[in-house]
């Protein structure tokens, strides 16, 4: 009988107690993992055979150790509780917060994916750790918050008279807040950078360090996240906006631009051609501006464009951070160029005709595809044309797998 393939999608694949007769009844071993642990004798027994491994961390362990794997975010506190020593995976956030020499001693060791934060004190008491990412190390008197924090009247009330932590940004939006209280109190916020209302920013500054980044709020302007302009946003906040982030203008928000006063972008703006002169007018501030063509497609984990789609949109299409894009081959070269635009988005798939317009009317695209296959026009089809589906092959995707 002919011998299958063997293909792992996963997590953390723990291979350190594969037999030999298993290695054996494949013609080959494909494994996809973030982690795959292995043990002394199997990380030499699975040289021998046809295994391949695209991972970002290998792992030798002893065969009888406990494997815990965390996915997502992970905390380590003071009532953590391990019945026995145990190596620690976590692919996304883990966050240290204790100091107890009895809890950290029961990680064997600990192997990271992501991101790992942890008071600058318990720095030598800490188990080996491998990190994949960022490590993030912040004072021990301090208390930490999100990584970007929105003060409000609450906080202000059950504050303490000590330092707090942020990651990335402390937001001060509300000029009407009495930060008096935490002025007296000697509060100090261990961040990168402040965006303060500009009636409040004097007596501000002195709960930063000289060095943070500081962004002002202008007087009258409302503090909003990135954003899309609607007339549902200019109702909510008035008329004059300072964007934390990206604002989007598409053509279904000219209603809304007419009637804003002032702008001001912390970041990148994204406007519909017809609407720049008019965007303009307002003498916004802003780091960069790209424009777009009419009508937008986003955050889609896949989408097909085709011509009837197209041609029911005069201006055209732009098609924003989508993950992958099936470009019908019933659209022309020419139309592609006049018709449509393609920003960070992940995978374009579409003829070898159309594929030189594509690529000039993409901007941060990860891969385009133009293998002469773009009329599929759907991920199934695309996956089973990869050999995912090969009936020959055995295909395992799992949070976790022990081979």
């Amino acid at each position: 009988m002919e011998k299958k393939k063997l293909l792992i999608n996963t997590a953390v694949c723990d291979a350190r107690n594969v037999s030999e007769a298993v290695l054996e009844s494949y013609d080959s071993i494909q494994i996809n993992a973030a982690t795959v642990l292995v043990s002394k004798e199997t990380n030499e027994l699975i040289s021998r055979y046809n295994v391949s491994m695209n991972a970002s961390d290998v792992i030798e362990a002893s065969k009888d150790a406990e494997v815990m794997v965390q996915n997502g975010t992970y905390e380590i506190t003071d009532s953590t509780i391990l019945s026995k020593p145990v190596i620690l995976v976590v692919n996304g956030t883990l966050d240290i917060k204790t100091s107890s020499q009895e809890v950290l001693e029961k990680f064997i060791s600990i192997h990271v994916n992501g991101l790992v934060s942890y008071p600058s004190d318990i720095k030598d008491k800490l188990p080996a750790i491998k990190v994949n990412g960022t490590v993030e190390t912040y004072p021990s008197d301090a208390v930490k918050l999100k990584s970007k924090f929105i003060m409000d009247k609450i906080f202000i009330m059950r504050a303490k008279s000590t330092k707090y932590y942020v990651r990335n940004k402390v937001v001060i939006p509300d000029e009407n807040l009495d930060i008096t209280p935490l002025v007296n109190n000697g509060v100090k916020f261990v961040t990168k950078k402040a965006v303060i209302a500009e009636r409040l920013l004097e007596e501000a500054l002195s709960l930063f360090d000289e060095d943070v980044e500081i962004e002002v709020i202008p007087d009258g302007y409302k503090y909003v996240a990135s954003h899309v302009l609607t007339d549902n946003l200019i109702r909510k906040y008035g008329d004059r906006l300072y964007v934390d982030g990206n604002l989007t203008i598409s053509l279904e928000g000219e209603n809304a631009l007419n009637k804003l006063v002032g702008l001001k972008v912390n970041g990148n703006v994204l406007v519909s051609n017809r609407l720049k002169d008019k965007f303009m007018a307002i003498n916004p501030e802003y780091k960069d501006m790209k424009t777009i063509k009419g009508f937008i497609i986003e955050d889609r984990g896949n989408v097909t464009i085709d011509k009837s789609m197209l041609d029911k949109q005069e201006e055209g299409i732009a098609v924003l951070d989508c993950g992958i894009v099936f470009v019908k081959d019933d659209i022309t070269p020419d139309e592609i160029q006049e018709k449509l635009q393609f920003i960070d988005c992940g995978y374009i798939n579409c003829s070898k005709e159309q594929k030189y317009a594509v690529e000039l009317v993409s901007e941060d695209v990860g891969y385009i595809n133009g293998s002469g296959k773009g009329s599929q026009g759907s991920l199934g089809e695309m996956l089973e044309e990869s050999g995912i589906f090969d009936k020959n092959a055995k295909v395992i995707n799992a949070a976790s797998y022990t081979l």
